[in-house]
């Protein structure tokens, strides 16, 4: 028997990955990126508003809507620079949220 045939036979590496290359259609990545925008900025105008009113309604559609944008940000690759925009309107959901609860509890006790 010859050296080739004892061999285990060893695959090729995968290949790598190209800068900008991407599973979906470049207007599928698009319409994503878009979503994510609008989706990041609408939180983050949910959860300031939601400072100030309607703190409890507010800041869950916010911090829904940011964990969306996030989750699309991050499975599509599109729109980072928006991350930040909805990271920083799921703190302000959570803050309206927290405050919501806490005042409540504070009117309950002081009733």
């Amino acid at each position: 028997m010859s050296q080739e045939q004892d061999a285990p036979f060893i695959p090729p590496p995968p290949p790598t990955p190209v800068e900008g290359s991407s599973l979906y259609p470049p207007h599928v990545l698009e319409s994503k990126a878009q979503e994510a925008k609008s989706d990041a900025k609408n939180a983050l105008i949910l959860s300031i508003v939601g400072l100030f009113c309607f703190g409890f309604i507010l800041g869950i559609i916010a911090f829904r809507k940011a964990n969306s944008a996030i989750e699309t940000i991050d499975m599509y690759e599109v729109a980072k620079d928006s991350r930040g925009l909805a990271v920083g309107a799921k703190v302000l959901a959570i803050f309206d949220i927290v405050c919501w609860v806490i005042m409540l509890i504070a009117r309950i006790a002081l009733s």
